[in-house]
């Protein structure tokens, strides 16, 4: 790989930005302007709209009335400068008619909004990241006059809004484990979740916990990528919560317990707030004994200590792939009575949870999906599900559901899983509507048929697979992900001060791009089918879409130039049949994967 760190200035500076001529830069993005973020409904600042989580815009041009004229303004196309066709599963920001986006190679755009029927590319910062070793990216951040990414290969980068020159670049993950014997770049860790600005921390979360690392959130100092503290998800031996890896072979060393998605900041409490993915391997609770914190879990660090203030563990001893790694958003509400400050997260496991954000203990949790078999509910006390029990190492919750089997029995038992270890909410984020007091999601439905295989330890600890390797414990059925239903999507409205149902709308393939909702009364997504669509925030009827023939994994936005309001989302990377094993193979085979962005207006 190139060495990055002597060739970014040059990379940075040199490609378009000394051909054009830069408008005058608008204020910086203060941590007082991310504070208020909402209140600048014009500009997009931060990956999910604000610190709280919301995607909300309280933009109110395009409504319901005149939605149905909303057309393409202009659409642009991204090539990384280092070839590769990237997975772009994040959003643009936008601040004084300038967005910028990064693709899945983490090179970095900025471009001219304000014509408002084409965007004019000002530079382009491209940081050199191999495209051998993949390209998802799911955004970036703003500070000062700052563009700040984290990129796939583990650096994290800052670049000058002005001039697309690499300010500072530090290699921050990508650590050789401390049980591989050799430096190897898929035994290393890597980035997907867009860095979180608050009170100058820029808050970074490991990925790849699945090829056998142990999650961590680090923050760096956002002038200078100057790391300040780094914590662990997994307890190592003496910290609390260590003996909830109840083995005999160091499973906490590859325990998992990723971020995979950005987290949100309670600017009240002073801590950031994210969600856990599985422990590993994710089929083979037998491999790791006992609850496994803090995986599949909300937990709260002080930002600026890094200090686990709260944990709150959503199903121990997982099995099933149900990681709550998708986003935990903020709000206060009236609930049973009494005033709370809450936080809330739509499960993978198919359950929607309200949390105390000040103390992480359970307010209520209700099912969303349609189709649920591992639990019969959760215990309203506890938020754990009924079956769990705290006396065993190994839960069996609903056998029928779970494969459980005495180690040793190599039958290999299949068993079918429902919610669908693809749903419901993977990072496809949510939306809420602070004004309604209404949550959003769009999700997958259906269920998965698995095979378990017991993984073998190494002495010592270790991934039994090898450097780099997928470390699962199981194997997926294909003939068995679309019984005893297909999977779909869904797009479904709760009630947060009440924890009920508003509304749910069926989508004929699942979704893996995610919502924002409007003050115009509308929520928007892209589909996978390749179309773009609006719908009632109250009843989610579909009342516009176009399909532009690419596939969605990434949420959309709303900014406004001029008086003039857009909603803008990109699109891109692989199409087809993808994660559905084949089931959609006939209709969406002729989806192009061409990385884009499109851009809508009246």
């Amino acid at each position: 790989m190139k060495n990055a760190r002597k060739i970014s200035a040059a990379i940075g500076a040199g490609l378009l930005a000394a051909a054009v001529a830069a408008p005058a830069l608008a204020a910086p993005v203060a941590n007082s302007r991310l504070m208020n973020a909402s209140s600048e409904p014009s500009n997009w600042l931060t990956t999910h709209g604000n610190w709280e989580g919301h995607r909300y815009s309280g933009l109110t041009q395009i409504n319901r009335g005149n939605v149905g004229d909303l057309k393409l303004a202009f659409a642009m196309p991204l090539k990384a400068e280092n070839g590769g066709s990237p997975g772009l599963q994040g959003n643009p920001l936008v601040d004084d008619g300038m967005l910028f986006m990064a693709n899945g190679h983490g090179a970095i755009y900025k471009v001219d909004v304000r014509d408002g029927n084409r965007g004019k590319v000002l530079w382009v910062a491209d940081p050199g990241v191999d495209p051998e070793n993949g390209g998802t990216n799911r955004g970036i951040a703003m500070h000062g006059n700052t563009i700040i990414a984290n990129l796939v290969d583990g650096r994290v980068i800052g670049v000058d809004r002005a001039t697309g020159e690499i300010l500072w670049d530090e290699q921050v993950a990508r650590i050789t484990p401390d049980w591989a014997p050799t430096d190897d770049f898929y035994s290393k860790e890597r980035f997907t979740a867009a860095p979180l600005v608050a009170e100058n921390r820029v808050l970074v979360g490991m990925s790849n916990g699945d090829s056998g690392h142990r999650g961590w959130i680090a923050a760096l100092d956002a002038d200078n990528g100057m790391e300040h503290w780094r914590t662990y998800t997994i307890p190592g031996p003496g910290e609390p919560g260590h003996e909830t890896w109840a083995d005999d072979h160091n499973a906490w060393m590859t325990g998992g317990g990723s971020l995979w998605t950005t987290g949100s900041y309670d600017v009240e409490m002073g801590n950031t707030i994210w969600g856990t993915a599985n422990p590993v391997p994710m089929f083979d609770p037998e491999f790791r004994p006992g609850d496994n914190l803090w995986t599949n879990a909300a937990l709260a660090w002080n930002v600026q200590t890094g200090e686990q203030v709260w944990g709150f563990q959503y199903t121990p001893n997982e099995a099933w792939d149900f990681d709550e790694q998708g986003v935990h958003f903020l709000f206060d509400a009236t609930i049973g009575g009494a005033d709370r400050k809450v936080v809330a997260h739509f499960g993978r496991n198919g359950f929607y949870y309200q949390l105390d954000r000040e103390t992480g203990d359970f307010i209520l949790g209700t099912q969303f999906v349609n189709e649920l078999n591992w639990t019969a509910g959760l215990d309203p006390k506890t938020g754990k599900p009924i079956e769990y029990d705290p006396s065993l190492t190994l839960q069996t919750y609903i056998p029928e559901a779970r494969g459980f089997r005495v180690r040793g029995d190599r039958a290999n038992p299949e068993f079918m899983a429902c919610p669908t270890m693809l749903g419901g909410v993977r990072w496809q984020p949510p939306a809420y509507n602070p004004v309604k007091q209404i949550a959003y999601v769009a999700a997958a439905e259906g269920c998965t048929g698995l095979t378990v295989v017991a993984e073998e330890p190494v002495p010592g600890g270790g991934n039994p697979k090898g450097l780099g390797q997928g470390f699962f414990g199981g194997l997926f059925n294909a003939e068995n992900l679309i019984s005893p239903a297909p999977m779909y999507g869904a797009i479904t409205a709760m009630d947060v001060t009440t924890g009920k149902m508003v509304a749910k709308a069926t989508l004929t393939y699942e979704n893996l791009s995610g919502l924002i909702a409007t003050a115009g009364g509308l929520i928007f997504t892209g589909n996978r089918d390749g179309s773009v669509a609006a719908y009632n925030d109250e009843t989610l009827e579909e009342l516009w879409s176009v399909n532009v023939g690419i596939q969605f994994k990434a949420p959309p936005i709303s900014y406004a130039v001029g008086g003039v309001q857009y909603i803008a989302i990109m699109a891109g990377g692989s199409s087809g049949t993808g994660f559905a094993f084949g089931q959609y193979g006939a209709d969406l085979g002729n989806n192009a994967s061409a990385p884009m962005l499109f851009v809508f207006s009246l």
